[in-house]
């Protein structure tokens, strides 16, 4: 997927290469929020159960992109820092009995 996204913005040049770093973090950070403002309306704010549902789901796929983005745009091998995070979990698992760091 990291590669996918690497290749759509090669080739669409609609922003200056490389784009700042805190750019990129602001821009996750609006595209989280853009997330979870979905899930609320989903939820009626809290008076009804939660329901996948395409805008979602969207909303879902713009945090990818804005992630993957920033790992290209840092050269970070996202796959390599997934298998390392989920060997920290998991050693916190066994230890613990949870994934928290506390």
């Amino acid at each position: 997927m990291q590669q996918k996204v690497k290749k759509f913005n090669d080739n669409k040049k609609v922003h200056t290469v490389p784009v700042p770093v805190y750019a990129r973090l602001l821009n996750i950070q609006s595209e989280v929020g853009e997330l979870t403002k979905e899930y609320l309306k989903n939820l009626k704010y809290g008076t009804k159960p939660f329901q996948l549902k395409d805008e979602f789901k969207l909303e879902f796929g713009d945090v990818l992109y804005c992630l993957f983005s920033l790992a290209n745009e840092l050269e970070i091998d996202s796959k390599e820092c997934l298998n390392q995070a989920l060997k920290k979990y998991q050693a916190r698992i066994d230890k613990k009995q949870t994934m928290g760091s506390n």
